[in-house]
């Protein structure tokens, strides 16, 4: 039977988890491990007769953390905090949080109550009872879900925006054309439309013939992808790269500054630190 590939955005995704798993779990081994270590030392010190059951406890709520990290995962999958969704789906996972202390609290006593007496030979109560005894140990439990999201979101990310970074390097290359993201939605726009660029704080925007676009990457990264694309663009300011096809004219300001008039009405700082690239090009 053929099997279908799976979405890019979606393998992106199951590769940036396999990483996170790994450093989670070293990093919860190592939270077991110092939560352990510090409980049985304040026993150790108040003369308690069962100084190492924190090492069981310990076990217990880790252990029940990490089988229930596949539920923070699903919901990350089903309910992305991505521009645009992030606000409804932030209550959701609001939400999910009271399911995940709940599994939590009740999956962890389940299972002290089911091995201390085995390992330590004497009854374990946890106050199941007492309301207070719930929101004390939910008030930990959205700090871990918050932490294992925040973690997890992060790695998806930093994955998704490689491999957006990919499929723009290849369609520039290959069709000559640019992958914009902005606002949400990709916009193809064809290499020779794009008449001049500026910087914008996190952005770039984009002026084409009639429309402009403010895209999520940097000057420099626009400015590799037109160079893939085939297209006449230059860096003619730290925050300006234009299109040659479009100056009219090169006009001096003054200390070897100079304005570049276009075609379309619009001026744009030269500065002399890239006059070399510029004017020998138009000149071509």
């Amino acid at each position: 039977m053929e099997t279908r590939a799976a979405h890019p955005e979606i393998e992106a995704d199951r590769r940036a988890d396999r990483k996170t798993w790994i450093y989670f779990g070293c990093f919860l081994f190592a939270s077991f491990l110092v939560e352990s270590l510090s409980d049985q030392h304040l026993l150790n010190r108040v003369g308690d007769p069962y100084p190492n059951l924190p090492w069981l406890s310990q076990a217990t709520s880790h252990g029940v953390i990490l089988a229930l990290t596949p539920f923070i995962t699903f919901m990350l999958s089903r309910f992305p905090l991505s521009a645009g969704q992030w606000r409804t789906n932030l209550l959701v996972h609001a939400a999910a949080t009271i399911l995940f202390s709940v599994a939590h609290i009740l999956a962890m006593v389940a299972l002290r109550k089911l091995l201390t007496p085995i390992v330590f030979g004497i009854p374990y109560d946890f106050g199941l009872s007492n309301v207070s005894v719930w929101l004390y140990e939910y008030r930990k439990d959205v700090l871990s879900y918050s932490l294992i999201a925040a973690i997890f979101w992060m790695n998806r990310l930093v994955e998704q925006r490689a491999l957006d970074s990919r499929v723009a390097q290849r369609d520039a290359t290959d069709l000559h054309r640019l992958t914009l993201k902005s606002g949400g939605r990709s916009y193809f726009v064809n290499a020779p439309d794009v008449i001049w660029a500026k910087a914008a704080g996190n952005y770039v925007e984009v002026v084409t013939k009639g429309k402009s676009y403010l895209a999520r990457l940097t000057l420099t990264e626009l400015s590799r992808l037109l160079d893939a694309a085939g297209g006449r663009h230059v860096r003619v300011h730290r925050s300006h790269i234009v299109n040659l096809d479009h100056v009219q004219a090169i006009e001096p300001t003054g200390e070897g500054d100079v304005t570049l008039r276009l075609d379309t009405g619009d001026e744009v700082p030269g500065s002399r630190r890239y006059r070399a690239q510029f004017e020998p090009e138009r000149a071509a």
